[in-house]
This record gives structure tokens, C-alpha cells and sequence, in this order.
């Protein structure tokens, strides 16, 4: 079984390195998101050419995302993905449309100079584009048609994403949730052992 990983925004693929190196047995495949840190033209051009990349697999795989990554994950499960056999996502959101507090976090974003995003290592305005396309994110109807396994994970720490984590492991059939005692937002860089766990216990649980 293949693992697939995305990584979260301000990330890029480096950010799974020791989650997979805890993983020696299987076969991972960790994706950049933004080539050399260019932001995509918005959420939906992403999932676009995510998906192109993961209908080149051709053998079995669980696909497994963080934070941006998660949201994308959850996104793809409305594509037509043939060798996917589960999701395993980490302090995700899937309605961002109805959240006062992303809506605030982007008049914060607006407020930072353009010094701030270019220690990020992208340019301020294709961010905050990209963000606000985030902004109309509503997956409701998306992830209760999921009818594969999944894992809903989200660190203990994590408050704004405990509740909508609750809510994604209801609206998903075959869903359960872990919630990582003392884990906060960024669990694949400062929990990776604990991840790692979480993946394998997923995997046998599921007979994977």
C-alpha cells in the first residue's frame, strides 16, 4: 500500500520527512504543493492538478493530508481516483464558508507587509488570492458521499480545528476520530512518531 502525503500552507513536502522516516516499511510518496512557492490561482485550480498527478499512480493508496493538505484530500474524494482506498487527514476544515474566524484571519493576513510573506518564500498578493478562494470552501455535501475508510485526526491543542474535526468524522460514513493528547495544528513536524503511529494503527485496523 502506497501512502500518499500533502503537506499544509507555509509547508512544502520536507515537512513529512521524519513521519515517513518512522514509516520504513511502506512506500511514500510525499507531493509539493506550489512549485518553488507559487501559490496556484486558487483552491480549485489545486485539487485540479493534484488530481492529475494522483491518477498517475498506478497501484493502491491511502492518501493522507495536513491542514491545507487534509482540506485537499477531502476535496479529491469527489474525483474520480480508482486506486485510493482511504483518507487520513489532520486538523482540517470543510466549511470554511460559515467560519467567522478564518474570515478574520484573512482581514489579519491583509494587514502583514509584504516582508512577512516573502520570508515565507511566496509573494503577498497571489496568498491572500489564494486564501480568499479558500473562503468559499464548503464540503458538506462532498465528504458525506465518502465511502471509504477514514482516520480524522486533530491535536488536542489544536481548538479551532477540534470541533470541525467532530463534525468531519459525523458527516463521513466510515469515519473515526484521534484526537492526540497534548498535539497542537502542526502534528506531522512536531508529532511525527505519534503520526506515524496513528497511520499504521489506521492500516491494520483496516487490513490495509
Amino acid at each position: 500500500m502506497k501512502l500518499v502525503f500533502l503537506h499544509g500552507l507555509g509547508q512544502d513536502k520536507t515537512a513529512w520527512d521524519d513521519v515517513i522516516a518512522a514509516l520504513p516499511h511502506y512506500d511514500c510518496l510525499a507531493l509539493d504543493l506550489f512549485d518553488e512557492g507559487k501559490m496556484p490561482e486558487n483552491f480549485t485550480t489545486l485539487v485540479e492538478q493534484v488530481a492529475t498527478e494522483l491518477k498517475g499512480i498506478e497501484e493502491d493508496f491511502v492518501l493522507i493530508g495536513l491542514s491545507l493538505g487534509a482540506m485537499l484530500a477531502l476535496a479529491l474524494s469527489d474525483h474520480t481516483l480508482p486506486h485510493i482506498k482511504g483518507f487520513i487527514v489532520s486538523g482540517a476544515q470543510h466549511d470554511l464558508k460559515r467560519s467567522f474566524l478564518y474570515k478574520l484571519q484573512l482581514l489579519g493576513l491583509q494587514l502583514l507587509p509584504k516582508s512577512f510573506f516573502k520570508k515565507q518564500g511566496v509573494e503577498k498578493d497571489s496568498f491572500l488570492a489564494f486564501s480568499k478562494s479558500l473562503s468559499i470552501l464548503d464540503l458538506r455535501e462532498t465528504i458525506q458521499q465518502i465511502d471509504l475508510p477514514a482516520l480524522i485526526l486533530c491535536g488536542q491543542k489544536d481548538k479551532p480545528n477540534l470541533l470541525p474535526a467532530r463534525k468531519i468524522a459525523e458527516l463521513i460514513p466510515n469515519a473515526r476520530l484521534s484526537v492526540i493528547k497534548k498535539g497542537g495544528h502542526l502534528l506531522n513536524t512536531k508529532m511525527p512518531i505519534v503520526f506515524a503511529k496513528e497511520i499504521t494503527d489506521f492500516l491494520k485496523y483496516e487490513s490495509f
